[in-house]
């Protein structure tokens, strides 16, 4: 366990976790909260990197608790932040006005993010601690059906396709094959009708010089779209594979005997 600056005292490690369903820990030991605190708990935790600042009570309340008064929303509130608190005072900072999520609190979805980010930057080496994908294909609270949760689930599942794509790309310009098939695979599987999660998948076959897989696997994609959206690939992608896998026909022998031989006279 982590000790304190001072020394003097541990630092109880307090995680949220909402990939894979809601979790949270409390010194490596997980606690149980009721459906309402967690609720409050998830807000705050999928809103403290963009908020930038604490939330006030009253639009919180009514955002969770829409359906019924301001005053019963806002008793729900409070009766959600004593909860968490009792599980630990660290969880929440709260006062009169204002309620945000403690400043020691890790959010694995921020890990999640934080990973994303190295990944789409092309100025940064490709750190060992990013070549997992584990946070980057879990769900994100499944099974909630909160209407502010469906935005932020989609953009969360945008990024993170987006940086599986780009790890695939990664690996394999390092030729590790194995962990690039793993990443392009995962990204297909959150986004089978994406192309350019397919097409992440063509450039690693083509690398190692299987056109044949690659031709494959734009044929299974373009019978993929063409059954869910009466689409067709991109002329791009179509053209990449094409002008790999295009190969001279080999010339008759017969007909360069013909072309050597003298004509009679």
């Amino acid at each position: 366990m982590p000790t304190s600056r001072r020394g003097t005292a541990p630092t109880i490690t307090l995680r949220v976790h909402l990939l894979n369903g809601f979790r949270v820990d409390v010194a490596q030991q997980e606690v149980m909260l009721p459906a309402h605190a967690q609720r409050v708990l998830a807000y705050l935790a999928l809103s403290r990197p963009t908020a930038g600042a604490p939330m006030r009570r009253t639009p919180l309340a009514e955002l969770l608790w829409g359906d019924g008064t301001s005053q019963r929303a806002q008793a729900s509130l409070r009766t959600s932040l004593w909860r968490i608190r009792q599980a630990h005072v660290g969880l929440v900072h709260a006062d009169r006005e204002r309620v945000h999520l403690g400043e020691g609190v890790e959010v694995d979805v921020e890990r999640s993010l934080a990973q994303a980010d190295r990944l789409l930057r092309a100025d940064r080496d490709l750190e060992a601690r990013d070549t997992s994908i584990a946070d980057l294909v879990a769900d994100l609270l499944p099974g909630w059906e909160e209407e502010w949760l469906l935005l932020e689930r989609e953009r969360i599942r945008q990024v993170r396709i987006h940086a599986l794509e780009a790890l695939a790309h990664r690996q394999c310009r390092l030729g590790r094959i194995v962990p690039a098939l793993d990443a392009a695979y995962a990204a297909i599987a959150a986004e089978p009708l994406r192309e350019s999660a397919h097409a992440s998948l063509v450039e690693i076959h083509l690398a190692q010089g299987n056109v044949v897989e690659a031709r494959r696997q734009v044929d299974q994609y373009a019978r993929l779209l063409w059954a869910e959206m009466r689409l067709r690939p991109s002329a791009v992608l179509v053209a990449r594979v094409s002008a790999d896998c295009a190969v001279p026909a080999p010339r008759s022998p017969v007909h360069e005997r013909r072309v050597d031989q003298p004509r009679s006279s």
